[in-house]
């Protein structure tokens, strides 16, 4: 609740603090005093525009305090001090325009003075509007309303669930599309070199091969030379040894060491005829085919092509071979993963599906119950023939649209509802959203039916009334009253007031009034009691020419609003 104000150069006041009461504050004075000079501070201090026109005369700056009790709303960290039991908010006004806003102390944004205003306290009059005003709060204060919080938990969990997987499953298929040319590589280059059915150590054997296919002819040759040369020609190596074997068969009849030389020479005509058996196996090992020495030539050419995509040699191309079959079957995980993952998001979509349309059921079913309720209290404040509807569209959703109802509609993690309050304040002026509604105390009878219907749903604690009683009284200035006394007891609630039905209601009286300092006009405050408020709400009865009888029905006034 709000627990004080205090204004300083603004307007007519100079210097003034307000200390608040629970449950119902009236403000009563003659027109002109500035009863709503308060309510202006009120709402510059909740984040609304200033204008150096409001400083005072003379003065370069204005501030205006207000302190509310924190229990009602809770500060980011960075915001609130640990400690403390109270929220301040400060707004400084300079005479060159500019303006700056505290909370607790520490300079914050006008957006973010605005946005904790809206949930400490909501101003509805002439001059400013706010909170119900607002289409955006409608939502909120409607599943306040229907009790749904569990149901908007397990949506938004949903919710968070399907946009997660849906990210994932769109980057997988971005991947898939982007490495579909890879893949067709990956195959290719896996079937060219298992086609080329490369063995260890084969490219090393080949060139071996090669040389000896090139080179046939010319072993073969040298073959026969020697082979001519050792046996076959006259005179030839073999024939010589045998004729000296013969010689010193001759000369061993005289000497033994003849005989070991004739051995000798017997040895290497033995060596000789294994020399003549390697000459021919190796001149037939050597065969001249040029078909084979194309197979061989070719095989070398895939071999080094081989080498010089995949690797420096045939161990490095398997090495190659195998990595790419394993990145070939991560591609074919990644179509498993995208086939599972999309039925996981095909589920996910009926799961939200199902738990948004049981949210929007029953925020309608609510929606009926406020309906009927507000309908009924504005029929109490002299509008019987107004009419109030909560107004149902499809919210659009950054995020993508997911399915209904086996329609495609968009939403968010709230649903796809887009809620606003509509009202036809008259017959035959069809409804219209609340924001364009005439100002004034039509409006705020209007707000104050939403208020009573919507009490413990709202979220703002402290309810300002500006002018509510503008064009009533007798009985529905009485009804008037009591809603708000009845309001009072869950929230605290401000209201200014001309009538004495609804000023008698109040558990705080202020009376605001026009003072002189320094020779200047000044705006003034007191709280009101006893004979004093006895006095004001009998003004308020007959003006200033006061009676007895006029006190007397002053005081069962008051003696009706304490019951």
């Amino acid at each position: 609740m709000l627990e004080s104000l205090r204004i300083v150069n603004f307007a007519l006041i100079d210097e003034l603090t307000v200390d608040f009461k629970k449950g119902l504050n009236i403000f009563t004075g003659s027109t002109g005093a500035g009863k709503t000079i308060i309510v202006d501070a009120l709402g510059l201090a909740l984040g609304q525009r200033a204008s150096d026109e409001s400083i005072r005369t003379g003065e370069t700056r204005a501030v205006i305090e207000a302190v509310f009790d924190k229990s009602s709303v809770s500060l980011q960290a960075e915001i609130e001090p640990p400690d403390s039991d109270q929220i301040i908010l400060r707004r400084e006004v300079n005479r060159d325009g500019k303006s700056k806003a505290f909370i607790n102390d520490r300079q914050v944004t006008l957006q973010s003075l605005r946005s904790i205003g809206d949930d400490l306290a909501s101003i509805t009059g002439q001059h400013e509007q706010k909170g119900l005003m607002d289409s955006d709060s409608h939502r909120l204060i409607l599943d306040s309303y229907a009790e749904i919080k569990d149901d908007l938990k397990r949506l938004a969990e949903t919710y968070c669930e399907f946009q997660n997987k849906n990210a994932e499953l769109m980057a997988l298929q971005s991947k898939q599309s982007e490495s579909a040319s890879e893949r067709e590589l990956l195959a290719y280059q896996i079937q060219e070199i298992e086609q080329a059915s490369l063995l260890e150590g084969e490219d090393e054997e080949l060139e071996k091969e090669k040389i000896q296919l090139v080179n046939a002819e010319t072993v073969k040759t040298i073959c026969r030379l020697c082979r001519e040369v050792a046996f076959e020609e006259s005179g030839s190596v073999s024939e010589r040894l045998k004729a000296c074997v013969r010689e010193m068969a001759k000369a061993a009849r005289y000497s033994e060491k003849a005989d070991d030389i004739k051995a000798k020479f017997e040895e290497q005509l033995l060596n000789l005829e294994e020399i003549d058996n390697l000459l021919y196996k190796l001149e037939s090992a050597f065969e001249a085919d040029p078909g084979r020495l194309e197979i061989v030539e070719d095989r070398i050419t895939l071999i080094k092509k081989l080498k010089k995509k995949y690797g420096q040699s045939i161990s490095q191309i398997h090495e190659y071979l195998a990595q790419a079959k394993q990145k070939l079957e991560s591609f074919e995980d990644l179509g498993g993963r995208i086939k599972s993952l999309t039925a996981d998001l095909n589920a996910c979509r009926e799961k939200l599906s199902r738990l948004a349309s049981d949210v929007s059921s029953k925020r309608k079913k609510a929606a009926q119950r406020i309906e009927k309720a507000v309908i009924s209290h504005l029929a109490d404040l002299a509008m019987p023939g107004a009419s109030f509807k909560v107004d149902f569209r499809v919210q659009p959703d950054p995020g993508g649209p997911y399915l209904i109802e086996s329609r495609t509609l968009a939403g968010d993690q709230t649903g796809f509802d887009k809620v606003e309050f509509l009202i036809c304040a008259n017959p035959g002026e069809g409804l219209k959203p609340l924001s364009s509604t005439a100002s004034g105390g039509e409006l705020s009878r209007i707000l104050l039916a939403l208020c009573s219907v919507l009490s413990q749903a709202y979220p703002a604690q402290t309810l300002v009334f500006d002018e509510i009683d503008s064009g009533i009284s007798g009985e529905v200035a009485s009804q008037v009253g009591k809603k708000l006394q009845r309001l009072a007891q869950t929230r605290q609630v401000i209201c200014i007031t001309h009538l004495q039905q609804i000023a008698s209601r109040g558990e705080a009286h202020f009376k605001v009034y026009k003072g002189k300092s320094k020779g200047r006009a000044v705006t003034r405050i007191k709280l009101l009691e006893g004979k004093e408020r006895l006095a004001e709400i009998a003004r308020l009865l007959a003006g200033e020419k006061i009676s007895d009888i006029t006190l007397d029905s002053a005081a069962q006034l008051l003696e009706e609003g304490n019951q």
